[in-house]
């Protein structure tokens, strides 16, 4: 590094972040090719108990009142980096508030959680619902839990993320018009078992899915629940259907009142989780519904109430 040339912004945040991961001064110099006197001068300069900035470089733009500004207005998520900078009383760049958030250890960028509206009537029942069932144990391993997933030929919903190497090209997220295809599979398991993964169309209808029902739930329904065995589906409208209604009660099968628009509280959406990740694990795509069917039965249908998802 040339004599007297100042450090930059990045380059004092790399001595810092080198610094707090128990490097020495010099081998922070070392690594980031300047002398040893350079990094003891800014580090020296530093107040860390004060939060007092580096003399060493360009004076900040940003006094703390602008980044506290800055964060209170990002806090609200209503604002974007470019209209933050406008509510300020000095002339910032949209990239100068971009890094002040950056730097922020409160404040991470994501994606905003998508969730269906919620009512007090919704609330409520999900009240309720935790009030009538707070004191059940052994009472849940009578619960027969059943739930639909659709799997993608392209892969799962939403965005494709991964750790890039800046040294590599970056990979590539195929997807076909349309998703090119995908596969609806119903299945139910519980304390003592599980079903097999039943492939349904996309649109089934009232009867297809008591068929289904009948085919794989009703016999077995005792064997996974035990005696006087309880049934939980959610309040999809194939599910709550007068037709449905009528047919589980027509088998005397006692089902689990489920509140609308719960929370995720059925453990088949852990289950059809911890599957997605094997189905699709080290980016696989699949070229046909048959294909992506013999790779979800190939990875041993989806584990029981025992598995262990990796960390």
């Amino acid at each position: 590094m040339p004599k007297g040339q100042p450090l930059s912004d990045f380059k004092l945040g790399q001595i810092q972040l080198l610094k707090d991961q128990g490097l020495s001064q010099q081998k922070i110099a070392d690594f980031l090719g300047c002398s040893q006197s350079v990094i003891s001068n800014y580090l020296n300069s530093r107040t860390h108990q004060g939060g007092e900035n580096a003399q060493i470089g360009r004076p900040k733009i940003l006094t703390e009142r602008d980044e506290r500004k800055i964060a209170q207005l990002a806090s609200t998520g209503q604002y974007s980096v470019r209209e933050i900078a406008r509510e300020l009383p000095i002339s910032v760049s949209k990239d100068t508030v971009h890094r002040t958030l950056c730097n922020n250890p409160d404040l991470q960028w994501r994606k905003k959680i998508t969730q269906p509206p919620l009512t007090q009537r919704h609330r409520d029942a999900r009240l309720d619902f935790a009030r009538e069932h707070m004191t059940w144990g052994k009472e849940w391993q009578k619960v027969v839990f059943s739930d639909e997933k659709k799997f993608n030929l392209d892969g799962p919903d939403g965005y494709a993320y991964y750790w890039h190497n800046l040294r590599n090209s970056p990979e590539i997220f195929s997807k076909r018009q349309a998703g090119g295809g995908s596969v609806m599979l119903w299945g139910a398991y519980g304390y003592h078992g599980k079903t097999g993964l039943v492939s349904i169309p996309p649109r089934t209808n009232s009867a297809g899915y008591q068929d289904v029902l009948k085919a794989n739930l009703i016999r077995q329904g005792s064997k996974i629940g035990g005696r006087g065995w309880i049934f939980q589906q959610d309040n999809a409208s194939i599910h709550a259907s007068r037709s449905t209604t009528d047919f589980l009660a027509a088998k005397n099968v006692q089902t689990l009142k489920w509140p609308a628009r719960s929370p995720d509280l059925n453990p088949m959406e852990n289950l059809w989780a911890e599957l997605s990740r094997r189905v699709y694990s080290h980016g696989r795509q699949y070229r046909s519904k048959w294909e992506l069917e013999q790779a979800i039965h190939q990875e041993g249908q989806y584990p029981d109430r025992n598995f262990t998802a990796p960390h």
